[in-house]
This record gives structure tokens, sequence and C-alpha cells, in this order.
């Protein structure tokens, strides 16, 4: 019985979690967003975001502000988020101060798991738009590098 009981409750957290990163909330849009800024994909970031074209994206870019940049990079892996607070402003808007864990290989590194972390600062201003969450405002600082492992 106890077995059962851990399950259900394993896979309730299993589906809370999937919809919190798939379903249409701030902190879904923000990690989708994070991800296509860091694969450079600075068109796909722009259409979830609201007064942010492709160019000025490209200014923010994730890879350019680690390390020597973009020719540092052999493999990303999918990165580790965490929204360490969030507020709403009177507007509706809402603005998560986020950390994004990136994991990757350096070049010259061959491996299946990642060698390599780079801690980067986020804060992203997100307003609900067309019934949509869109981003509207992101600051991108590179924090640290180190080994993952």
């Amino acid at each position: 019985m106890k077995r059962i009981a851990v399950i259900s409750l394993a896979l309730v957290a299993l589906y809370f979690g999937y919809k919190r990163l798939t379903g249409d909330s701030p902190d879904a849009t923000y990690v989708r967003f994070a991800e296509e800024m860091l694969q450079r994909h600075y068109d796909k970031a722009a259409a979830l975001s609201q007064g942010l074209s492709a160019d000025d994206l490209a200014k923010l870019g994730t890879q350019e502000r680690i390390g020597p940049g973009p020719a540092m990079f052999s493999v990303l892996f999918a990165s580790r988020f965490n929204v360490d607070s969030r507020e709403t402003a009177a507007d509706g808007s809402t603005v998560l101060h986020a950390t994004q864990i990136v994991l990757f290989n350096p070049n010259g590194i061959e491996s299946a798991v990642p060698a390599m972390k780079a801690v980067m600062k986020q804060v992203v201003t997100l307003r609900k738009s067309e019934g949509a969450w869109k981003v509207t405002a992101f600051e991108n600082a590179f924090e640290s590098m180190g080994s993952f492992r």
C-alpha cells in the first residue's frame, strides 16, 4: 500500500512539473525563451517576446557572454533552471529573477555527459498578451564557469 502511495505522489509531481514547463505560464515561457537564446535561435526567441527583435536578442545572446563565445562550445546540453524570485507589477507583468545553468562540452572534449557548466543570472519581464505570456525585457549576465562534475 505504501508503494502505491509513493508511486502516486511521484506521478502527481511529474505531472505538475511537466505542466509547469510546457504550459502557458511565465515560467514555461521563460524556459523556452532562454533555451532558444542559448541555441542562438533568435527568431524563435523573438516569437516568444513582444517588442524585442531577433537583432535585439542577438546582442543579449547567452553563448556570446560565456568565455570566448560560441567558438568555445562543442556540444550544448539542456539547461537547468531555477526561478530565484518573482514579482508582480501593478500593470500585471511578472518579473522573474532566475538562474540558468548552461551545461556543455568545450571544443576538444567528446563525451555523452556534460563536462562544464556556466551559470547565468537573468532578469526576465513577462506580460500576458493576446492570451499568451510574452517576454518584454531580458537581462542576461554571466556569473561563473566551472567543471560540471
